[in-house]
């Protein structure tokens, strides 16, 4: 079985990539040493604890996704295009969910329960890839990773959050919200080439949508209950603040939400929104983190070479 030229066609009307732009998987090599603070966003418990919350569901919901892509890519084959994407959006994704899992470990070593939170996600990728069709399968992952490509561009467009990050930190924000925009049609170019249904995509979406925010949100209370720190009103209204309030540098959670309802509109597509001027904005910061880390790493490799010589 593959997809219908016709079928394709119809979907690939609706919006595509930006010229200029390509899925290139990058690696980034994560450093993180004893000068990275516990609190690496904003200095704050309430924060970290949900952004950690946030990322312990990256490594096995990317390895979902990835499986989803993979089964259904031969699919459309004859579209070289979409099929190029799909190896790009592969290997990719395939470097966040390691990348992610260095964090999260980091954040164990602190004393944060995030193995017990991916226990509870395990169980999850584990019902949807044993119990639900293959058809509401690829739907969720397209559906997923509108919810990740919202994130990329949240980050993205506001500096001040990655200024807020610790320095330690920032290189894996900034590289994860890039390319989750660059590869953001993937999957529901993918869904729509091989299925396509509205009421499917909305029914996954809702599903995707729910599991997700009941993990984060238990994940943060799991986080904070574990936090050793002392912590205060003050500094949990600060993190409140941000994430749902009103004024200048705040409510960013709650100003996502037109773009989360934008994925009930029949004519959906994320291209629609082109954003590719972040990309092109924050490349050169990019390609900085990578040379950067490339070098923390090739020297640290030099210091363990010397000290084994001097061993034997």
């Amino acid at each position: 079985m593959t997809a219908s030229k016709e079928k394709i066609k119809q979907w690939y009307a609706k919006a595509e990539m930006p010229s200029g732009l390509s899925i290139t998987p990058r690696r980034l090599n994560l450093n993180l040493d004893d000068s990275v603070a516990t609190h690496w966003s904003y200095d704050n418990a309430l924060l970290t604890a949900f952004n950690t919350a946030f990322s312990a569901t990256f490594p096995l919901g990317e390895r979902f996704m990835i499986d989803c892509v993979r089964e259904n890519r031969p699919l459309v084959k004859e579209h070289k295009e979409l099929f190029k994407q799909c190896g790009g959006f592969i290997g990719q994704e395939a470097h966040h969910a390691n990348e992610h899992e260095t964090l999260n470990n980091f954040m164990i070593s602190r004393g944060f329960p995030v193995d017990r939170l991916e226990a509870r996600i395990k169980w999850w990728t584990d019902l949807s890839s044993n119990r639900f069709s293959k058809r509401f399968q690829m739907a969720i992952s397209a559906a997923a990773e509108h919810l990740t490509a919202m994130y990329g561009n949240m980050v993205l467009s506001n500096p001040e959050v990655i200024a807020n990050t610790d320095k330690g930190v920032q290189p894996i924000m900034v590289w994860h919200a890039i390319e989750e925009i660059e590869h953001k049609a993937v999957t529901h170019d993918l869904y729509e080439a091989v299925d396509g249904s509205y009421f499917l995509r909305c029914a996954a979406y809702v599903w995707c949508l729910s599991i997700s925010t009941l993990f984060v949100v238990s994940g943060t209370r799991m986080m904070l209950k574990a936090d050793k720190s002392k912590r205060t009103y003050k500094d949990t209204l600060k993190g409140l603040k941000w994430m749902f309030g009103f004024g200048e540098h705040a409510g960013y959670l709650r100003k996502s939400g037109w773009e989360l309802l934008s994925y009930f509109n029949p004519s959906y597509h994320p291209w629609k929104q082109d954003n590719s001027n972040l990309l092109h904005k924050f490349m050169p910061t990019l390609t900085q983190m990578l040379d950067d880390l490339a070098e923390t790493k090739s020297a640290k490799e030099s210091v363990a070479s010397a000290d084994t010589a001097s061993v034997a």
